[in-house]
């Protein structure tokens, strides 16, 4: 009898425990996914303002700014390998 009424209570709390953890691990993935997009978005904001930043400047700073990103490229070379 005694060891009945434990082996329901443990099988009681065993589903318990198992409801428990799927709930929460849904809400961990939903969480994950939301941060996901919003960084995605921020990637994309961040993006959009660097190139409207570009197009206000001056022809003569944005063929300075061609110059140095070429610069940087040859003197990073041998970095990449």
């Amino acid at each position: 009898m005694k060891r009945s009424a434990i082996f329901f209570l443990v099988l009681l709390l065993l589903m318990t425990f198992s409801c428990a953890s799927s709930r929460s691990s849904r809400a961990i993935r939903k969480a994950e996914r939301m941060m996901e997009q919003q960084e995605r978005q921020a990637q994309k904001d961040y993006e959009k303002a660097i190139d409207t930043h570009y197009k206000h400047q001056a022809p003569k700073t944005k063929k300075m700014i061609r110059e140095d990103r070429r610069r940087a490229r040859r003197l990073n070379r041998h970095l990449q390998r």
